[in-house]
């Protein structure tokens, strides 16, 4: 190739302006409807979501309520533990002694009583009491 030679020129096209317009204006109305039904989309989910939970708030507010009394009761009854523990030591003892007695023989089930009599005391006493009542019964000894 000399310096002579010319390269071939790439000619631009010449573009209708018209054509461009037309495209524009359906690639802005495609757009249009897309963000259109993509909010519509949006809103019933965000319309089913607001009914979900209120369906369901209403359902777990009386629940909770309950759960709520249940528990305050529960705690009432715990701080009054101690002046039933005679009662509950020995319930909780006799019960399952029983239990055990009739399922396993008399063994198992004294067993298991004096077990369970032992941790209900524990539990309604607390480990205090347990830690001084084997001090005194060292010094019996």
């Amino acid at each position: 190739m000399s310096d002579k030679e010319e390269k071939p020129k790439m000619e631009m096209p010449k573009i209708d302006m018209s054509k461009l317009q037309e495209i524009d204006f359906d690639l802005h109305s495609i757009i249009s409807k897309s963000v259109s039904s993509t909010n519509s989309f949006l809103a019933s989910l965000q319309t089913q979501k607001t009914a979900t939970e209120s369906m369901v708030a209403s359902r777990v507010r009386p629940l909770v309520a309950q759960l709520r009394y249940g528990l305050e009761r529960g705690v009432q009854a715990y701080e009054r533990r101690q002046y039933y523990g005679t009662e509950i030591v020995a319930g909780t003892s006799a019960v399952v002694t029983t239990v055990v007695g009739l399922r396993r023989g008399k063994i198992p089930g004294v067993f298991m009583g004096a077990l369970t009599g032992f941790g209900a005391y524990s539990f309604v006493y607390g480990q205090d009491k347990i830690e001084s009542l084997l001090q005194e019964l060292k010094k019996a000894q």
